[in-house]
């Protein structure tokens, strides 16, 4: 395995371990998810820039678009449908998890795999800044249609607001945009330094991310470790979902562009959820959330076999 796949698997899987039997962080580190993922988000706007995303608007529009719809819609509702059937109490964690924009490490595993890193560049962008408006309207949408069709009703909590979603969801996406075009456009050279130093800079702002996430919710692991078994296997079929989703992609598509396909298919950017999810939804939703970083890493393995089966790595 190369070196870096085994760093940011075992610093995640140490971060998840560390943060689960030292529940005295979670008061202290209580503010680090939401900051970490605003880092994460800006070093990923920082790599692609605007000029990347009209440049590879030109290239391969149809592709794009086609990549959004199925990420940010067709993908959600697969997984909502299937989780309704197994797994009821987790299908609208499901639904939020699989209905996130595109994982702000995603370029960095598609750079470590090969995969066509431009197009994962501005698949995390451009799905980062539909988010705020396709979350809300997707629940919307979801509810709508389960109470037009009198199959019940979409497990909202009362007193959740669309709108008081989106503006949350504006704030932690577009202060890190502004900040990388600013930063792109007026500061060249520390613009070159920060992207050499991207990967040891994700892989700690991950780290502390991961660590400061599962000690919020050490308590409900040892409390009631039937709850994490159950939303853990959640996180694992969702992973699952989003795999056997890729696998079905036309066999006519370069190696490179299925593979981008497939890492954006599997890395969410499950904090955001997180963050949402204490804010606005309950314990089952934010389990699965916090959960997904195990699937999330552990797909570093498939997406490292299906580069080695597609000979991406010469």
């Amino acid at each position: 395995m190369p070196i870096r796949d085994l760093f940011m698997i075992l610093s995640s899987f140490m971060a998840m371990i560390a943060g689960s039997f030292l529940p005295q962080l979670a008061e202290p580190l209580a503010f680090l998810p939401r900051i970490c993922l605003m880092l994460l988000l800006y070093l990923g706007f920082l790599s692609v820039g605007t000029e990347a995303l009209f440049a590879q608007a030109r290239i391969m529009p149809g592709r794009i678009l086609e990549f959004v719809v199925l990420r940010l819609a067709i993908l959600p509702l697969f997984a909502f449908a299937v989780f309704q059937i197994l797994m009821p109490s987790f299908a609208l964690g499901a639904l939020l998890v699989a209905a996130s924009c595109v994982g702000v490490v995603a370029p960095v595993f598609s750079n470590m795999m090969r995969a066509n890193t431009p197009f994962i560049l501005v698949t995390c962008l451009v799905t980062s800044l539909l988010l705020p408006a396709s979350l809300p309207s997707l629940l919307y949408v979801v509810d709508t249609g389960m109470q037009v069709l009198h199959i019940g009703k979409l497990p909202l909590p009362p007193d959740l607001t669309l709108s008081g979603m989106t503006v949350s969801l504006c704030i932690t996406i577009i202060i890190p945009f502004v900040a990388a075009f600013v930063t792109r456009n007026q500061l060249p050279r520390a613009t070159v330094f920060i992207l050499r130093n991207q990967f040891p800079a994700a892989l700690i702002t991950n780290s502390l991310s991961t660590l400061s996430v599962f000690s919020q919710y050490a308590e409900v692991l040892h409390q009631d470790p039937s709850l994490v078994l159950h939303a853990l296997g959640a996180a694992l079929l969702l992973g699952l979902l989003m795999m056997i989703a890729g696998m079905g992609l036309p066999r006519s598509m370069p190696g490179k562009q299925r593979l981008a396909f497939l890492i954006g298919f599997g890395t969410m950017n499950n904090v955001l959820i997180l963050i949402l999810s204490m804010q606005f939804f309950a314990v089952n939703e934010a389990l699965i959330a916090a959960l997904y970083l195990i699937p999330l890493n552990a797909l570093l393995l498939v997406y490292r076999a299906c580069s080695h089966r597609w000979k991406l790595e010469a």
